[in-house]
């Protein structure tokens, strides 16, 4: 429970951890204002019962004549109307509160999420290798609402609730000890004997609930991203029996969950009303004065009012937190991964070869892999201005050279330098991104705009509609885009591009590429999707380039190579310069 506690507050932000203790200021508030709505009624039923203990009790002498009241019905009436003011107040602060408690979990719900996927967005390339995307979306959109609302409001809801069950405690304490701790014994083992009875099946369930959760993520998320796959190989039933199975353990556990939570309340219930009609029969045994025992019968009962569903709520956030361990555990560790040190506000520096292009000795092996190395003690060194084709065999490391140029990786061993400028660190591998564009063999587009596209993470709003146009014109998809779309630049390409052919999108991410005018520039087969005329159009803008930029190449065509200045050969994890594309190619 206090390792819960412990990571929830960890996971808040400082300026949240503020909230939180304002939050917990007005639930303090809120008791005692519960507290004197039912300590009201002690006085309001004892004057009620027997009026005559006005002249009495002195201190109902005293109370009566500030108050200004002649006569005991008076006496009665403004006791009944202060005490009904008291509970009135004490509920609206209530209402106030919850809505306070309410915003603070679900506005924690949006800054959590927002946080969890800017550390997803800041960690390295390699993090991506080893971590499914739909299980990365599933904890930002699903994981995060299981904390939320199976921990942290419940949280929220214990404190306040256990504060009235405090309340009220004090108050039947201070009225009559050994009966107060009786009652407290008899809720308290109830509640304890029922939650031993059933946290491991909560913890249970809450594990595989999890894992059916990851399932159906996946699952949906698969099939909908191969659409084009799953129609042509029929696999739609096969996909949509994974994720049934996934879905129905999901919804099982989550049924068993709010029965195990909710059970507890009907039980209670049963034996709160028996014991308040027990409490009447004992106090009318010690005496038979009907007058005496309305009062404390009438505390009991509006005290057993307000704590018996506090004391459901806190049981019911127990089971949750339980049940939401899990999530929380993956929660936490990830929002406590160590990230890359940003660059400092302001213009941000570039690291652009004036010389050449360099690695020296570079050893790289996956983590996952990490016995065997892809590239063994590979060196080249690029000119600058220079056009370079990388040629090789599948598998033999050219993408995961690709990888190490574009600072996506970084080699266990060796050197990447610019110019003689050792590139290392998230500030040095920010300095030489921002000098490159790249062009993929497989281009994601968003479903948003050309032009957007094109600008790919620019605002709206900042988007230079004459570079998107120039780069356009260079990937040869200008008049394309100008003269058949219906809403040219603005046209919406669809999820991942799907409006548009296959070649048309290679040809959009060759213009993202160029939007940003860069002096280097990496193609990675990018001309695989083109057609041969379109192909031979783009290797002439490659050709106009060169001279004016530093262009790198994997290509597997002769066509794709012929204005290289030289070609490089990777085999076996290392690089040769090779004579001739045509030998290059074989």
């Amino acid at each position: 429970m206090i390792a819960t506690l412990k990571k929830v507050w960890g996971i808040f932000a400082p300026e949240e951890q503020r909230k939180a203790l304002v939050v917990l200021f007005l639930v303090v508030l809120m008791a005692l204002l519960e507290t004197a709505g039912v300590v009201s009624i002690i006085p309001f039923l004892t004057v009620l019962s027997r009026p005559a203990i006005v002249a009495e009790n002195p201190w109902m002498t005293r109370l009566s004549a500030a108050m200004g009241v002649g006569s005991s019905r008076d006496f009665i009436v403004v006791l009944g109307l202060v005490s009904m003011a008291l509970v009135i107040a004490s509920s609206v602060f209530k209402a106030v509160t919850q809505h306070i408690i309410n915003r603070f979990v679900h506005l924690e719900r949006h800054a959590i999420s927002v946080r969890l996927l800017a550390q997803y967005l800041h960690q390295p390339y390699e993090f991506f290798l080893t971590r499914n995307s739909a299980e990365l979306n599933k904890n930002v959109l699903a994981e995060v609402d299981q904390v939320l609302f199976g921990l942290i409001h419940p949280i929220a809801q214990m404190l306040a609730q256990g504060a009235v069950v405090l309340a009220m405690a004090i108050v039947i304490l201070a009225f009559d000890p050994v009966m107060a701790l009786s009652i407290l014994a008899v809720v308290g083992v109830l509640y304890a004997l029922i939650y031993g009875a059933v946290r491991h099946r909560l913890k249970r369930i809450g594990a595989e609930m999890a894992e059916a959760n990851r399932e159906r993520y996946q699952a949906c998320s698969e099939a909908l991203a191969g659409i084009k796959d799953v129609k042509i190989t029929h696999s739609a039933d096969g996909y949509l029996s994974r994720f049934h199975r996934a879905s129905r353990l999901y919804a099982r556990h989550f049924a068993a969950n709010d029965t195990l939570s909710q059970s507890p309340m009907y039980v209670v219930e049963a034996v709160g009303y028996s014991g308040l009609i027990v409490i009447a029969l004992v106090l009318l045994l010690k005496t038979d004065d009907v007058a005496r025992v309305m009062p404390a019968l009438g505390l009991y009962g509006f005290a057993a009012y307000r704590m018996l569903p506090a004391a459901q709520t806190i049981y019911r956030g127990l089971a949750r937190m339980r049940f939401s361990a899990n999530a929380l555990e993956r929660l936490h560790a990830d929002l406590t991964l160590p990230v890359d040190a940003e660059s400092a506000p302001g213009p941000q520096p570039t690291l652009a070869p004036q010389r050449e292009i360099r690695l020296d000795g570079i050893w790289f092996a996956y983590p996952s892999h990490a016995d065997t190395p892809v590239l063994r003690d590979l060196s080249l060194a690029i000119a600058a201005n220079t056009t370079v084709g990388i040629v090789g065999r599948s598998g033999a490391g050219k993408s995961t050279l690709m990888d190490v140029l574009l600072g996506l990786v970084q080699p266990q061993v060796g050197q990447f330098s610019i110019d003689g400028l050792a590139v290392a660190g998230a500030q040095g591998m920010a300095a030489w991104q921002r000098t490159i564009g790249y062009v993929p063999q497989h281009v994601f587009l968003a479903d948003a705009s050309v032009m957007e596209n094109i600008a790919f993470g620019v605002p709206a709003q900042r988007i230079d509609r004459k570079a998107v146009e120039r780069a356009a014109r260079a990937a040869q998809i200008h008049d394309f885009v100008a003269n058949e779309l219906p809403q040219a630049y603005t046209t919406t390409v669809g999820d991942r591009g799907i409006r548009l052919s296959g070649g048309q999108r290679q040809r959009i991410g060759i213009a993202r590429a160029l939007y940003r005018d860069p002096p280097v520039l990496f193609f990675d087969e990018a001309t695989s999707a083109l057609d041969a005329q379109t192909e031979a159009d783009l290797n002439e803008s490659i050709r106009a380039l060169s001279g004016r930029k530093t262009i790198i190449v994997i290509a597997h065509k002769a066509q794709s190579l012929l204005y290289c200045n030289q070609v490089l050969k990777v085999e076996d994890g290392r690089c040769q310069l090779i004579d001739g594309v045509t030998h290059a190619i074989d």
